[in-house]
């Protein structure tokens, strides 16, 4: 039985999922890292403070990463001085799109891993050093090794971790950490 704590918690996660995108273009790092974090504890608070079916968890959570992704993309538009940089990351940001509708239409998970999302990391990683340079005199060559970095190092890992293995953060911690089986609430620990 779902009750009004329940919904409460879904429509404050929900809406901050939705809202938190929206500033982006105008703070594209402090945005998209919160957008992420977000991303990334959603589940997990759904699970300790809920008694939401999480059944078709993968399937939304997907449609709203796809969602402030596509609020980051269209923010390369608006604020990328380095066009080259802004091509790489339109081909990481189409290739994960195709890679998600692919997931979404055969459910097979290892496609995930097969289409990374490394468009975030590397929106990142530009806005980052957007802070400390010009990036319109980044190489070509930088611009590459970057994707090329955070896509073998950083996104295939990640993916794999997630999609193939399937653990969780939060689960690894709390036997790792705590010694305790990976449905201990954490309240209990």
């Amino acid at each position: 039985m779902i009750d009004t704590t329940d919904w409460l918690v879904f429509i404050l996660v929900v809406g901050a999922r939705f809202i938190i995108p929206l500033f982006i273009p105008f703070f594209p790092l402090p945005a998209i890292i919160a957008a992420l974090l977000l991303d990334g504890v959603d589940q997990t608070i759904f699970q300790t403070f809920t008694n939401l079916p999480l059944d078709n968890y993968q399937s939304y959570d997907k449609a709203l990463d796809i969602y402030y992704l596509s609020i980051a993309y269209i923010s390369t538009l608006r604020n990328w001085t380095n066009h080259f940089a802004y091509r790489v990351a339109a081909v990481l940001f189409y290739f994960r799109l195709v890679g998600v509708a692919l997931f979404e239409l055969t459910e097979w998970r290892i496609l995930l891993f097969v289409f990374p999302n490394t468009f975030e990391y590397f929106f990142i990683w530009y806005e980052t050093l957007a802070l400390w340079r010009d990036p319109r005199g980044l190489s070509r060559h930088t611009v590459v090794g970057a994707a090329a970095a955070i896509w073998i190092v950083i996104k295939l890992p990640q993916e794999f971790w997630l999609h193939i293995a399937r653990l969780d953060l939060t689960d690894v911690l709390k036997t790792a950490l705590f010694r305790a089986p990976p449905d201990t609430t954490w309240g209990h620990l």
